[in-house]
């Protein structure tokens, strides 16, 4: 591994395994805070113990520095969603929902900061394949992605193979995945049709059952063309809620 492979090892070790599980909990202790305060600490505690056992126990995943810290996050989610399920009267949608929602502004910043710098009309697409790119380096090698541009105006990142999906799957918990997915609202929030004449989507999940996940960002002439997100629009409806996959 030479030193830049080592940085970024590095850089997603810190963002995966502090950053993003330090923001989390922050969010389920404000829940926490609002439905059950005089057992704040105590079941934030919980999280965090239980997310130890569960991350020592599947260390055979941890095979690189992304990895580490992408088993960290993942087990701090699995052990959120087991402590909360009962606050929620033993519903797994709403559970799931409600962790989805607290993940979806960890990150953000970062992504505001990394896409919304490309909202320009020079060779947007361009340069947003090319931060794609970048920064799918800071996931585990587990990850299997591939980018495609199938006519001039589309580009389609797919993910063919996911960390936290085989993760979540080993816990017969395959749903709770889209928890993880929730944080990518981020990236496609952060490209605006009316300064970029770009508008994204997603179309497929891995975490609904997909063969894979299909992240596109296609032209568009219409200002106030919003995003699309299969997350949004199939979870919880039979077709990923309960779904084991």
């Amino acid at each position: 591994m030479n030193a830049i492979d080592k940085a970024i090892a590095a850089e997603a070790h810190w963002l995966m395994g502090r950053v993003m599980p330090r923001r989390f909990l922050g969010e389920v202790r404000k829940h926490l805070h609002h439905v059950a305060p005089d057992r704040e600490d105590e079941l934030i505690d919980t999280i965090r113990a239980r997310s130890k056992e569960i991350a020592a126990a599947d260390e055979d995943l941890a095979t690189d520095g992304p990895s580490k810290g992408a088993l960290l996050i993942g087990a701090v989610v699995l052990a959120a969603f087991e402590t909360l399920l009962p606050l929620f009267g033993g519903d797994r949608t709403r559970t799931i929902r409600y962790l989805q929602h607290a993940m979806t502004p960890v990150l953000r910043r970062p992504y505001d900061m990394a896409f919304s710098a490309l909202n320009e009309r020079d060779e947007p697409l361009e340069k947003i394949e090319k931060t794609c790119r970048v920064m799918v380096k800071l996931y585990p090698a587990r990850f299997e992605f591939d980018f495609r541009r199938p006519e001039p105006g589309l580009f389609e990142m797919n993910v063919r193979r996911c960390f936290w999906r085989d993760f979540f799957a080993r816990h017969d918990a395959t749903p709770v995945t889209t928890v993880m997915c929730a944080f990518d609202v981020n990236f496609m929030k952060a490209i605006d049709p009316a300064v970029s004449g770009l508008r994204a989507e997603r179309t497929s999940l891995l975490s609904l059952g997909d063969s894979s996940c299909r992240f596109a960002v296609l032209e568009t002439d219409d200002p106030l063309d919003g995003y699309g997100d299969v997350l949004e629009t199939r979870f919880g409806d039979g077709d990923g809620g309960e779904r084991g996959g």
